[in-house]
């Protein structure tokens, strides 16, 4: 059945039958992917979906504004030392749900907690220059640092790290229905915020993407967030009205990381032949996608590296060269009576995965390598798609998602380049560590980079607040709706 038809035959049943508690005066989004969740980052991952609620529940010392910019959120004002070792938080008057008032204490507490020995919070790695957050005289709050961290502000913006107490926050939001498929948040508001500051109610969805995106063809939503080249076919099909799908231009990883330890994928010259044996400019028009940037190093820029992305040896080649030396390399390897194992590819559902991976097998098929897709969490998996936003723009995050502490076939050289870059006195020798581990990550081909991250929302064009951003976060205390001329 093609899509476009099978769009509107959703659009048709499932729109009529369902109920809908939307009130006048919210805005309501769908987010696609898992049911949101009130979870503890501190012991589990946060979904997607999960990362919305958490940022609209319990907001950090800073946050991320409309447009991705680092703005005020629990911390009122901030100050950083001149050698850069030290930033100070003044805490603006807040309450936590049972009423009491919102300390420095309270604030270092939570956040000593993520970075605790036990903490399996994802920003912990990201977060080893911090020496103690450190709760001051009344609403005052102290970050002490190892060495400076220019990013610092970015990372403590995620929801990872928003301020809880007994697993609640102090808002922007608090939950006032929740649902199996929907949460109600009504804006939490200081007696000092000014009338026109304070955030519409919001209905929270949580949808597949079919019905998402007709429910917002149908101009029953606002927005839908957390589109993925997973569902991008599917947005294709809608053929919806122009202006409302909007892009991230995110960066971050999406590629292949290998997980399983077979001698076949062990040897840097079989993964080396699976990379380059990948015809990545085919992605885009096989997803019917413009503006897709495709890619073949690890590192999205310099960022803060002390040299450009190292670029693979093979990245001058043309195709047939690259499938040339791949083919001789696995013939290399099958030379002892060997035969390669097929490869188990783990990725997320969704058409857009399937189209990927068809083209994916299809290339190593030149090679004389067979693949077979299974789901993403499957644990027999051989390499398994990463699909994620970068939560700041220092090339640490790659080099840790990557590292033999996150579980994946890797080189302890690598390893001890981080370790180092850590470690680095001066900004300097920190860049020149991250630059080594780069060139590292790339000659041993340990992860298979495919090109950027994509996320795409429906916005609607009577929804302000919502601006394209380098991190692909959007707070929902952002956004307005127009509002109506009185009469």
């Amino acid at each position: 059945m093609h899509m476009r038809r099978l769009i509107v035959l959703t659009l048709t049943v499932l729109l009529a039958s369902c109920s809908d508690p939307r009130n006048d005066g919210e805005i309501d989004v769908s987010v696609i992917g898992e049911r949101p969740r009130l979870v503890d980052p501190d012991r589990a991952l946060l979904s997607p979906a999960d990362a919305l609620l958490a940022s609209s529940t319990a907001m950090g010392l800073v946050a991320l504004d409309g447009g991705g910019q680092i703005e005020p959120a629990l911390a009122e004002s901030w100050i950083v030392t001149a050698d850069g070792l030290s930033t100070i938080f003044r805490i603006r008057p807040a309450q936590w749900p049972d009423g009491s008032e919102v300390t420095g204490e309270d604030v270092a507490r939570s956040l000593n907690r993520a970075i605790a020995p036990d903490s399996r919070n994802p920003m912990k790695p990201l977060l080893t220059a911090v020496d103690a957050f450190i709760g001051m005289t009344g609403r005052v709050v102290e970050v002490r640092l190892k060495t400076p961290r220019p990013n610092l502000l970015q990372l403590l913006a995620q929801p990872e790290l928003g301020i809880r107490r007994n697993g609640r926050g102090a808002g922007p939001f608090r939950i006032a229905m929740l649902r199996a498929d929907t949460i109600r948040l009504v804006p939490v508001i200081p007696e000092d915020m000014p009338p026109d500051q304070v955030p519409d109610a919001v209905l929270l969805r949580h949808e597949r993407a079919s019905l998402a995106i007709v429910r917002f063809a149908a101009n029953r939503s606002d927005l839908v967030t957390g589109g993925t080249l997973a569902h991008w076919p599917v947005v294709r099909a809608a053929r919806l009205r122009p202006g409302v799908v909007r892009f991230d231009a995110g960066q971050g990883l999406f590629g292949l990381e290998i997980v399983s330890r077979s001698t076949f994928l062990s040897t840097s010259s079989v993964r080396t032949a699976l990379s380059m044996a990948i015809d990545r400019n085919a992605l885009p028009p096989a997803l019917d996608i413009e503006g897709w940037t495709v890619a073949n190093t690890v590192l999205p820029g310099q960022l803060d590296s002390s040299a450009a992305p190292t670029r693979p040896e093979w990245a001058g080649d043309t195709l047939a060269q690259r499938r040339a030396n791949a083919a001789e390399r696995i013939a290399e390897w099958r030379s002892g009576g060997r035969a390669p194992p097929t490869l188990r590819v783990a990725l997320p559902p969704g058409p857009g995965m399937r189209i990927i991976f068809a083209r994916l097998a299809a290339d190593w098929r030149m090679i004389d390598v067979s693949a077979v897709a299974v789901p993403l969490r499957a644990a027999n998996a051989d390499l398994r798609l990463v699909d994620a936003i970068a939560p700041n723009t220092s090339a640490n995050w790659y080099l840790t998602r990557l590292s033999c502490a996150s579980g994946l076939v890797c080189d302890a050289q690598t390893d001890n380049a981080l370790n180092a870059a850590r470690d680095a006195p001066t900004l300097a020798a920190r860049a020149a560590f991250i630059a080594t581990g780069d060139a590292d990550l790339t000659a041993r081909a340990s992860f298979i980079p495919l090109g950027a991250p994509v996320r795409w929302s429906l916005v609607d064009p009577t929804l302000t607040g919502w601006k394209e951003n380098l991190l692909g976060m959007h707070a929902l205390r952002a956004l307005r709706p127009a509002r109506a001329a009185a009469p």
